[in-house]
């Protein structure tokens, strides 16, 4: 089934999956083969200030000294759901398309989110919210 927010995406994540084999370095290290997962998103900022100053010390500590990070959400459009291996916490590569069609790339840090329990008991999965935050390059 595909999404509702179909031709709206404006991102896209690239996560590094572990896939379960290894690789030694120069020194001896194992070192774990990753595999790129990739998610498409309609991602707007949060305009919610108590959500905001939730996160703020997140924020903060993700954006270093230097950087400038920013609170998104939105939802996920293809795949409709979380894959396999993509869990809370996890890191990505993203480019967002931002005004006048301008990308931009950058890290963004997925944070944890609760579906409705409407939507869970009446088994939709074709619009599963996502939230992180975006830290530019």
């Amino acid at each position: 089934m595909t999404s509702p927010f179909t031709g709206f995406d404006n991102s896209v994540l690239t996560f590094q999956i572990a896939g379960g084999t290894y690789t030694t370095n120069t020194l001896g290290n194992r070192i774990p083969a990753t595999i790129p997962t990739i998610i498409k998103a309609l991602l707007k900022p949060v305009t919610d200030s108590g959500a905001v100053e939730r996160y703020a010390k997140e924020i903060q500590q993700f954006a270093g000294a230097d950087g400038f990070a920013s609170l998104l959400e939105g939802y996920l459009v293809l795949p409709t759901t979380y894959p396999q291996g993509v869990e809370f916490l996890m890191e990505a590569d993203i480019e967002i398309m931002v005004a006048l069609g301008k990308p931009e790339t950058g890290r963004f840090k997925l944070l944890p989110i609760t579906q409705s329990p409407y939507v869970v008991g009446m088994g939709i999965d074709i619009v599963t919210p996502i939230k992180g935050i975006f830290r530019r390059n």
